[in-house]
């Protein structure tokens, strides 16, 4: 009888699955009411609301996010990003970083060509760095990559190729375009350090239960959110769970469809709470692993980098953030000589080598974030979908003072920072990544350190302001991939141009606060 009503209550619940364009129209409403609690936040608490909407909104902001049934959560995966993140660390001996589209065309190929047609090109990287190449040369080099394989290796990697892209659902079935564009992509990037993590899960786990490894993600997200609530209350980490089911960097990959994905998100909410409860050895050690992790981590040290500075300009050190960099440091080489051993010391050049290129303007995509496309973003038009040839030139063209800009910006807004906590000033880490690189938008999920600074302390008018600016830029964008998802430059130009206008508001105002507003210090007496 109990089984009965359990599979009457999924078939039930799980009609309720939607897709995501109707989730991301509900996240508008979402964002907006978000906005309006922080701002009303002060009010609503002193009549004891506050806390009531916060919760009720996280509720159903997450239940928006999981698509309002059990189908995304427990049986959906996205063979796009498997194929390059399980399957390429898993068999990264015989692929390295250059050689999974080759064996992964080949491999489609010599077993009736499932994807037909797959275009006639697909991006080849090697030592020059990537570019378009025909088909054909992709099927000649895959043969030199399969003599790498033992024969019972390459039928396993076959086997595992041909499940994701025939039997896992959303897969590729019906759908070249998005084979396309797979093969024309940039390939598998993961870091030396978390193929020391990945490699070994990969090998042990087959494939078939490949689901069992997606929920990796949602347990790493549940522990920093539980970190949260230990460092700095139920409150704030309801506001972090309602940022993390609205953000529109969130929309892919779906956490419960992916693995070791959000492993860098958990490092930095485990460093900032970490630093909230002044535990600054072990925040440097989780630091640490996140720079190595994806590398752009490490840009949160500037925070702490800057304060100490501040304070040696006052002529006072600062012990703690001694410690901090200490731990940062011996945990980022402990990770990348793991790393190092692991891959060897030729694909650690390689890694790098092609993390550089990918940060080339001729290698740059329409899904890319950063102060480089608010100062190119056409104010009077709607921009083409794609980024042009002409954009690109003038991103490169304005690197030297672009770079200028952003630098004085931080140095302006790391000299506000002398009187924030430690975990602030970690927190506003999302600054320089903004200013100074340009990545894809599902690395900004980064900013839940900037909405978790601001959630911990909402009686700072500041506090709220920053908050609903973020909230603000969610609406915004969700909106704008509800209301035409082919106008992606439109969406990610006028994104950009906020997180400027949010950058320059929060360096104004830390300044204000830090010189203008604070109490003048005690001379210190003399001895």
């Amino acid at each position: 009888m109990m089984d009965l009503v359990a599979t009457a209550f999924e078939t039930v619940y799980g009609a309720l699955d939607v897709s995501r364009t109707v989730t991301e129209g509900y996240k508008v409403w979402f964002a907006l009411a978000g906005l309006t609690l922080a701002l009303s936040w002060k009010w609503l608490h002193a009549r004891g609301l506050a806390k009531q909407f916060l919760i009720a909104l996280t509720l159903l902001a997450s239940a928006n996010y999981a698509r309002w049934g059990f189908e995304s959560t427990f049986q959906r995966l996205d063979s796009y990003d498997l194929l390059h993140y399980y399957l390429n660390s898993k068999y990264f001996d015989e692929l390295g970083y250059y050689d999974l589209y080759p064996a992964a065309i080949l491999a489609d190929k010599e077993n009736d060509g499932f994807f037909q047609p797959v275009g006639d090109r697909y991006m080849a990287q090697n030592a020059e760095g990537h570019q378009i190449a025909p088909i054909e040369h992709a099927l000649a080099h895959g043969k030199i990559v399969r003599d790498r394989f033992a024969p019972e290796r390459w039928e396993q990697f076959e086997h595992d190729l041909l499940f994701f892209q025939r039997e896992v659902r959303p897969g590729f079935p019906g759908n070249a375009a998005l084979w396309r564009e797979m093969i024309q992509d940039h390939g598998f990037n993961g870091t030396p350090a978390w193929m020391v993590l990945a490699e070994p899960i990969a090998q042990r786990v087959p494939v078939e239960n490949i689901k069992a490894l997606a929920f990796i993600d949602l347990v790493l997200l549940g522990a920093g959110v539980a970190m949260v609530v230990w460092a700095y209350g139920p409150i704030t980490a309801w506001w972090v769970v309602f940022w993390l089911a609205i953000s529109y960097s969130m929309r892919w990959p779906y956490v419960p469809w992916v693995f070791l994905r959000y492993d860098w998100v958990f490092a930095l909410l485990a460093t900032m709470a970490l630093l909230k409860k002044r535990q600054h050895l072990l925040a440097g050690l989780f630091a640490g692993w996140a720079g190595t992790l994806r590398f752009f981590p490490a840009l949160w040290m500037w925070g702490p980098f800057a304060k100490g500075v501040a304070g040696l300009a006052a002529k006072k050190v600062n012990k703690p953030l001694l410690v901090l960099a200490g731990g940062f440091l011996i945990s980022a080489a402990v990770f990348e000589a793991a790393g190092a051993m692991r891959v060897g010391p030729d694909n650690v050049v390689v890694h790098f080598e092609n993390m550089m290129d990918h940060n080339k303007p001729e290698q740059l995509s329409s899904r890319r974030i950063g102060l480089a496309l608010a100062m190119t973003h056409p104010l009077s038009e709607k921009p083409p979908k794609l980024l042009s040839k002409e954009r690109r030139h003038a991103i490169e063209r304005q690197k030297p003072y672009r770079y200028a800009i952003g630098i004085l910006i931080m140095v302006v807004m790391g000299a506000g920072m002398r009187r924030l906590r430690d975990d602030e000033a970690y927190g506003f880490g999302f600054i320089p990544f903004f200013l100074l690189t340009t990545a894809s938008y599902y690395y900004y999920t980064a900013r839940v350190t900037m909405a978790l600074l601001h959630a911990a302390d909402l009686s700072k008018t500041r506090n709220r302001v920053g908050l609903a600016m973020l909230m603000g830029m969610e609406a915004f964008s969700n909106w704008a991939a509800y209301d035409d998802a082919k106008q992606r430059m439109f969406l990610i130009g006028w994104l950009a141009i906020m997180l400027l206008g949010y950058t320059l508001t929060m360096t104004l105002w830390l300044f204000k606060e830090s010189y203008v507003d604070a109490a003048p210090e005690e001379p210190v007496a003399a001895p």
